[in-house]
């Protein structure tokens, strides 16, 4: 490579993202035991492309909120798993509803609420701002 190629701001260098496999673009890698089979790289364009529907999001949180209920830790790749095959006639019948969450507690205020140039509720006789509003 020349001098005068390194020092144009505007090349674009090839480098490629953790993970990320250069022969497929952006799709991270897969396991060695699953690389030449047709049908895995299949599953993992549709799960790639599924994860970008906000349903199935939806649907993700859901089963996870039931996990937590029934007290899975979701972080553990064992357990989900085994709470999934456990119900899983359930999550293909699509059983799994969202569950209400409670509302809030309303705030309430006690006191009227004091403003900037107020005077200041200690006393100083100075304007709330410039005493207790710093």
């Amino acid at each position: 490579m020349s001098w005068l190629k390194k020092l144009n701001p505007f090349q674009k260098e090839e480098k490629h993202a953790a993970g990320a496999d250069p022969a497929t673009g952006s799709m991270p890698a897969l396991p060695p035991e699953l690389a030449d089979n047709p049908a895995a790289k299949g599953m993992m364009g549709a799960f790639l492309r599924k994860w970008k529907d906000p349903a199935f999001v939806k649907q993700l949180r859901v089963l996870a909120v039931h996990m937590q209920k029934d007290g899975v830790d979701v972080k553990d790749f064992n357990a989900v798993k085994a709470w999934l095959e456990k119900n899983k006639d359930r999550v293909e019948k699509g059983d799994f509803k969202e569950i209400a969450s409670k509302p809030g507690e309303t705030f309430v205020k006690t006191g009227p609420e004091v403003g900037r140039n107020d005077p200041c509720h200690c006393g100083s006789g100075k304007k709330f701002k410039k005493c207790h509003g710093q």
